[in-house]
């Protein structure tokens, strides 16, 4: 039986890498360039964060990160007899996929990522090593976005949203929301204000949805303007004031 291992990728738009030349279908011989800015095997703290932040806040033009994470098989899959081909290189970023199909002269094909996470990847690990500094860049003002992409069943939910408990099982989504009220919670000496809005769309077949709304079914406009740039016309947004707030609002949303 011929398996192919499931991936579940997930892009980063805006980046504490620069230089990127990238090819999602070129193999490790390709012209794929990146200057690291911190090591990766470093622990972060407070103030790492925050100057991976600035330097990404000090780019001149944003690029994009393309990071790779590999689920385990699942039990069914176990059962069913099916078989990993894929190894994962967390030293040199990359992956490398065997045919089972191949005798042993066909050596595995490798790709080279911005970063790499195997089957027994932790979501705090993950979330430290990915999001973090995009949204320490975001409380300093500065747009960015993490976009997941992948087949069905290949782990996105469980990676931006993981479980409740223990917390360690939480995805990126939930720990932004830890992550955001604890750094206003900290800010608030400097006499600094924070205003959090969530809002909570689809876009669906090139449809816009307000999973909010009071008619999810409505379908909204995309605009642009030169003093907000692009945005969803009508889009309903909430005031929150703390991680049980925002979180009420996502609950609320996914039931649309």
């Amino acid at each position: 039986m011929t398996t192919r291992w499931r991936c579940a990728p997930f892009f980063w738009i805006g980046s504490v890498f620069e230089d990127l030349d990238f090819d999602p279908r070129h193999s490790t011989n390709s012209k794929f360039q990146t200057k690291r800015l911190y090591p990766m095997s470093q622990k972060k703290n407070g103030q790492d964060l925050e100057r991976m932040a600035k330097n990404l806040a000090g780019k001149k033009s944003e690029s994009v990160r393309v990071i790779v994470r590999v689920r385990p098989l699942s039990s069914k899959e176990k059962d069913q007899g099916r078989e990993q081909i894929v190894n994962v290189d967390r030293k040199t970023s990359s992956i490398q996929v065997r045919n089972p199909d191949a005798d042993s002269r066909e050596a595995p094909r490798s790709f080279t990522f911005d970063n790499v996470y195997g089957d027994t990847s932790e979501q705090k690990t993950i979330y430290d090593e990915t999001a973090a500094p995009i949204v320490e860049a975001a409380m300093q003002g500065y747009n960015g976005t993490i976009f997941a992409y992948g087949q069905t069943g290949a782990g996105k939910t469980h990676t931006m949203e993981g479980y409740p408990d223990p917390p360690e099982m939480r995805g990126l989504i939930p720990n932004t929301f830890r992550h955001i009220f604890q750094a206003i919670s900290m800010n608030k000496t400097d006499g600094k204000q924070f205003l959090v809005r969530a809002s909570y769309l689809e876009i669906y077949n090139e449809e816009v949805r307000d999973l909010l709304g009071k008619d999810p079914k409505n379908k909204l406009d995309l605009k642009e303007n030169i003093d907000s740039g692009v945005y969803v016309k009508d889009l309903t947004s909430f005031v929150v004031k703390s991680v049980g707030e925002i979180d009420q609002v996502m609950q609320a949303g996914k039931k649309n």
